[in-house]
């Protein structure tokens, strides 16, 4: 009976947490360098390769190559970097939420 419940349990906590973070999507923080120095700062790079630009990045998530689960939306902006060609573009996007990814 007290490993029934045990795995009762166990199979509850991995439901609950996979329904937490099902609007989620996993990334990478990449810094490309200072936005003064023809950079473009921080981007968060997604499964599929493409590049974002964040708005704002919490200081606890701007570490290069960190893993991370983040909840994001459009703001209709379109970005550039460097200040000469050739020239990257980027759509800007607003964090919602953002945690480290441990899986």
């Amino acid at each position: 009976m007290r490993k029934f419940l045990l795995g009762a349990v166990t199979l509850t906590l991995l439901a609950v947490s996979c329904k937490k973070d099902k609007d989620f999507t996993t990334a990478t923080v990449v810094d490309s360098g200072d936005v003064t120095a023809d950079g473009c700062g921080w981007l968060l790079r997604m499964d599929d390769g493409k590049l974002e630009k964040p708005e704002y990045v919490p200081s606890a998530f701007q570490h290069h190559n960190m893993k991370v689960k983040v909840k994001f939306h459009s703001s209709g902006v379109l970005d550039t970097c460097r200040s000469l060609p050739p020239y990257d573009f980027y759509e800007r996007v607003i964090i919602d939420d953002i945690k480290k990814n441990i899986d």
